[in-house]
């Protein structure tokens, strides 16, 4: 491809990205209104939405290589994107029916109702997820046609274009689109945007050459299919890991940062910042397996190494928080400036060796051929498939099995090991002393110390301190603090921490100090016996005094169970009901009962775990009270309860 028309789509794709960012967050964000946001929710959403784009690489990539003119089908896969995005709100309008309605007439709970979220799910996301994903191998074999040696700084180049699109998506959506515009006119623009980069595609496609037709792909059959068979194998490894990493870093960061649309927004931007320029800093022509190998384990000893840091810089991170928000003259929109930096500090590096893995590990399982779109596609699949795994096993299982200390530390003994084996791998069969041996010494080294280094902490980083991590510094530490008050800040002077567990939505923990007992989820105070009691009693009280005679009632978020049991007294109550997301709330209800009177074992109280507008929507009972307690619309997820969109 001419370098005049590779710079223009190589603007298209970034653009792209963007707007497929855009689309997921919105889109993600009109399927929560309708299944809720518990973690069961979430995953399910995003394995339709990953499903879709691995099935789309797999499927298009064969496609994209017997098509005469790839360029021109890019821009078609385009244009039908951007036809589906202006029809989405009303499609997602008919999932969130028929999931009401469905759900709401067959009465579904638990793994029933996660099963009708994620067809209805998969059924909405599947079409533009499948077009998305065939776009990368289309337009590699559009840039790249037969030639295997571009195959790297084409990917390479693309893949990272494609993901600073995507940050700058991740932006425009979590700080812009859906506060200023609305999600219903963001898809319409974005729509529009889609269309209008699929016929500037089709019009630059006009000049450029018919695609040769491909030769079919094969193995060589020389000594590095060992090596190749391996980065296959790591393709779907090293995406697990990362998923895991941002599953385990999101969570541990919210705690520090806050847990806001925009803390989420600032983790995910950082993320993608750090995958794109890895990507883009391994964009040059392809070298011999072995330095390709070699280069794929710096990648991820960089990964392993930085991850590991995060286990050192842990403990560092509360304090400047704290002394982040003594600057009282600092604006809102510096102070978000500031705080990610520090997410940036944590999460960009390990994030480069992950954008640098997958053009390396892509070029290096590449056949012999020219299929240049079927490699990638497969290639693609495959780290899907691994990110699916990560995103859904680290949900559900490890955070809440392992905690999110352990989890990330297996997430570094992942990388540290697939750099290892990739170095012992590289270095076999590599004459000593040979102008190769030369080239590969520095990174089969280099990835070899970084990945034992970061082994070393793995295993011997002391462990997080709950009560450091438990500090809440974005919400508490506002108020002016001289040098004694934040060392007592930071050492929770005169309190102990009784309880603290890692839920699937959320971490919650129990204090106590000698005015009381507080409940704290997710580094913020949700119930107390002290301060907050005057709140939870009359929250209960108010409701009874203005509807007089009222019989049953509906409480949103069990907390210290002090408002229930308020409801549960009052006379001629006969039915109340909890609808709690999180269990781990309900089982620190013991620490609680000196104040609630044991509220969950009396007979007229029944508890449902799972979110609130998600229960309401397919519950056929009605209530004379409802009571949402506690109230906090500027947290993610909880803003659906009161948004009329």
């Amino acid at each position: 491809m001419r370098s005049k028309a590779a710079l223009a789509y190589s603007l298209l794709f970034f653009w792209s990205g963007a707007t497929a960012l855009v689309y997921e967050l919105l889109w993600i964000r009109l399927l929560y209104q309708a299944f809720g946001s518990t973690i069961q929710s979430v995953t399910t959403v995003v394995a339709a939405y990953m499903g879709g784009l691995g099935l789309g690489a797999w499927l298009l990539g064969s496609r994209g290589d017997s098509h005469p003119r790839p360029a021109a089908l890019y821009g078609w896969l385009e244009i039908a994107i951007g036809c589906f995005g202006l029809a989405s709100p009303l499609v997602f309008g008919m999932v969130s029916w028929l999931y009401v309605s469905v759900g709401g007439a067959l009465q579904l709970e638990g793994a029933a109702s996660m099963l009708l979220r994620f067809s209805l799910a998969g059924l909405a996301l599947l079409v533009p997820t499948t077009l998305m994903g065939g776009t990368l191998p289309v337009l590699t074999r559009a840039f790249a046609m037969g030639d295997r040696g571009a195959l790297r700084r084409t990917v390479g180049s693309l893949y990272g274009l494609n993901t600073l699109g995507a940050m700058t998506g991740t932006a425009l959506a979590g700080f812009l689109l859906i506060e200023h515009v609305g999600i219903r006119l963001s898809l319409w623009l974005t729509g529009l945007s889609n269309l209008a980069l699929g016929l500037w595609a089709l019009w630059l496609a006009r000049s450029l050459e018919p695609a040769p037709p491909a030769t079919p792909a094969h193995l060589d059959p020389s000594p590095s299919r060992a090596l190749r068979r391996l980065g296959l194998v790591l393709l779907g490894v090293t995406a697990f890991a990362s998923l895991l990493d941002e599953v385990a870093w999101t969570r541990v960061l919210v705690m520090i940062v806050g847990g806001s649309t925009y803390a989420f927004t600032l983790v995910l931007l950082t993320f993608l910042l750090g995958i794109g320029l890895g990507s883009v800093l391994v964009a040059r022509r392809g070298a011999p397996e072995p330095e390709t190998g070699a280069s794929a384990a710096l990648a991820q000893g960089v990964t392993a190494a930085g991850a590991a840091l995060l286990l050192l810089f842990l403990g560092v991170l509360p304090g400047y928080i704290v002394a982040l928000f003594q600057f009282h003259e600092l604006g809102s929109t510096a102070r978000l400036l500031l705080l990610g930096t520090v997410v940036a500090a944590v999460v960009v590096v390990p994030a480069i060796g992950m954008g640098m893995s997958f053009p390396l590990l892509n070029d290096l399982v590449a056949r012999a051929g020219d299929s240049r779109a079927r490699d990638v596609g497969r290639a693609y699949a495959i780290n899907t498939g691994g990110s699916i795994a990560g995103a859904v096993l680290t949900g559900f299982v490890l955070v809440v099995w392992l905690g999110t200390d352990l989890t990330l530390r297996l997430g570094v003994l992942v990388n540290a090991a697939s750099a290892l084996v990739l170095a012992v791998l590289v270095s076999r069969g590599v004459a000593e002393g040979s102008a190769e041996h030369g080239r590969l010494r520095v990174r089969v080294v280099g990835g070899g110390l970084l990945a034992s280094l970061a082994l070393a902490a793995a295993v011997a980083a002391p462990r997080w301190s709950t009560r450091l991590i438990d500090l809440g510094p974005a919400i508490y530490a506002r108020r002016p603090m001289d040098a004694a008050a934040r060392r007592a800040f930071l050492q929770h002077a005169g309190s102990r921490q009784l309880a603290f567990r890692e839920g699937w939505n959320a971490t919650v923990s129990v204090w106590e100090a000698y005015w009381g007992h507080a409940l704290k989820v997710n580094g913020k105070t949700d119930a107390s016996d002290y301060g907050d009691m005057d709140t939870e009693v009359l929250v209960g009280l108010a409701p009874v005094a203005a509807r007089s005679g009222a019989a049953s009632a509906l409480v949103i978020g069990y907390g210290s169970g002090v408002t229930t049991r308020v409801l549960a007294a009052a006379p001629g109550m006969q039915r109340v009901r909890v609808v709690e997301i999180e269990p781990a709330v309900l089982a620190m209800d013991r620490y609680f009962r000196h104040v609630n009177d044991s509220v969950l074992d009396h007979p007229i109280v029944t508890v449902q775990v799972d979110d609130a507008r998600s229960a309401l929507q397919l519950s056929h009972e009605r209530f004379d009270i409802i009571v949402s307690e506690p109230s906090n619309p500027w947290l993610a997820g909880v803003a659906t309860l009161y948004t009329p969109e």
